[in-house]
């Protein structure tokens, strides 16, 4: 499992070549890696380039970034939403793009107060956009613990309290549902507490489980995407914990999924897919763990169908993505490979070869979008947790010819066996230190 250090609507998909090897992301400083699912599709996405291009050009035109963001705190005090909404999304640009620290963690207080603020008695969209912020807030910090978890300590219950009422717009929800998790996530939060946000999550996206005799609930559009937030949060959280209560959710969970699986929202069908997959590889890791319920025929049929379908009343993009997508999921079950993808950005490259580090690898992405490549090369959390190491110095001809050294296959390998070696390692550890806390949940089954 990857490493689990103290250190997110759709975004527009860039194109994707199939080599020999892997599937490469080409994403240079003029362009995206952003998809809204796995694919291994070729095509490209011109209006996403655009609006990166755009946005550069916003930011570039801003002289004093510490000016800006005083500016904008000001103005997320004034009694306007408008005026409040126009200075998020200021922030929403500036941190997605720029690495600012230093601007950041000086006025931690004045930011974890204006968005709290805004939560708590914003507009919809308001909401959302704070949601938002905070989280790119709460990366921006990674590398400073004390910092985040302050954030998180100050923004918890309001968190707590959007995704628990009901009569909230389902997608601040969503939003808070991403940023609850992603917060979790950063800070290694003790794993009893992660436990009760995991029921959290699972207590929404359970009011899509078929009912008792097999029919499926119908929800509205926001409520799916809600309940495919939830799921995807916390498949995410799962990446922090103790192999043997993941594989006891396996057990629970799973034969569930399978209803998602017929389930008229695209996303709600793939993120369960994808999530299955998630599960089955964590599953192969642990020697006392059961794969009978990821070999059950009804599951592999439901997937082939789901690879294979034509149904005339659905899209040929719904179509071409859900194809895509399930293909892997299914290669995974059946063969237990994963296609190895590679994300490049500037003269780097990041190899995604397990559905662990996709999975993160694509939550940070959703929310980072555009300024994913940025992040990818300077920020120090997100270059710890993929392995990338420190910022690479240097002139780019040494830059290139250290990359053009390792053939895509060399790197696969080196990938693949960092990986093993991870989970050896932190194995043992985790057991040790989740064991006590997860003995109770044991008992009570």
């Amino acid at each position: 499992m990857p490493k689990n250090k103290k250190k997110n609507r759709h975004a527009n998909p860039r194109s994707i070549q199939s080599g020999d090897d892997s599937s490469e992301f080409n994403a240079d400083e003029n362009a995206s890696t952003i998809s809204n699912a796995s694919t291994n599709m070729s095509y490209q996405d011109l209006e996403g380039e655009e609006v990166k291009k755009g946005e550069d050009e916003f930011i570039e035109k801003i002289d004093n970034v510490q000016a800006q963001i005083d500016s904008c705190l000001d103005s997320l005090m004034e009694k306007g939403y408008k005026e409040r909404e126009e200075s998020l999304q200021i922030l929403k640009k500036l941190f997605t793009h720029k690495l600012i620290f230093d601007s950041i963690v000086n006025k931690r207080f004045t930011v974890s107060e204006s968005l709290i603020k805004s939560l708590k008695k914003g507009k919809s969209n308001e909401q959302i956009l704070a949601a938002n912020v905070l989280m790119l807030t709460l990366v921006q910090l990674g590398p400073s613990p004390t910092d985040t978890n302050a954030i998180f300590a100050d923004s918890r219950q309001i968190l707590t309290e959007l995704i628990d009422d009901e009569k909230v717009d389902a997608e601040v929800r969503a939003e808070c549902v991403k940023c609850l998790a992603l917060a979790v996530f950063l800070i290694n939060e003790n794993s009893t507490d992660t436990i009760s946000i995991l029921e959290k999550f699972a207590n929404i996206f359970s009011n899509s489980f078929a009912k008792g005799d097999g029919t499926l609930r119908t929800h509205s559009p926001k409520v799916y995407e809600l309940h495919a937030a939830a799921l995807s949060s916390w498949c995410f959280l799962l990446c922090t914990m103790p192999l043997h209560f993941v594989n006891k959710l396996s057990q629970k969970y799973v034969p569930h999924f399978q209803d998602f699986l017929r389930s008229p929202d695209i996303d709600l069908r793939i993120v369960a897919g994808e999530t299955i997959s998630f599960l089955h590889e964590l599953a192969q890791l642990d020697s006392h763990s059961s794969l009978a319920c990821f070999e059950d025929e009804n599951l592999l049929e439901s997937l082939r169908a789901l690879v294979s379908e034509s149904s005339k009343f659905k899209s040929k993009k719904e179509k071409k993505q859900q194809r895509s997508s399930f293909r892997d999921i299914l290669k995974t079950l059946e063969e237990g490979e994963f296609d190895t993808q590679t994300i490049k950005f500037g003269t780097e490259s990041l190899l995604l070869d397990n559905w662990v580090k996709r999975k993160e690898y694509e939550t940070f992405r959703d929310l980072l979008a555009t300024g994913m490549n940025n992040h990818l090369a300077e920020n120090e959390y997100l270059r710890d947790l993929f392995d990338l190491g420190p910022p690479v110095q240097g002139s780019e001809q040494n830059r290139k010819a250290a990359l053009s050294l390792l053939t895509s296959k060399q790197k696969a390998q080196i990938n693949k066996e960092q990986f093993k070696s991870r989970t050896k390692s932190l194995l043992k550890k985790r057991e040790t230190k989740d064991y006590a806390q997860v003995q109770h949940m044991d008992d009570e089954d």
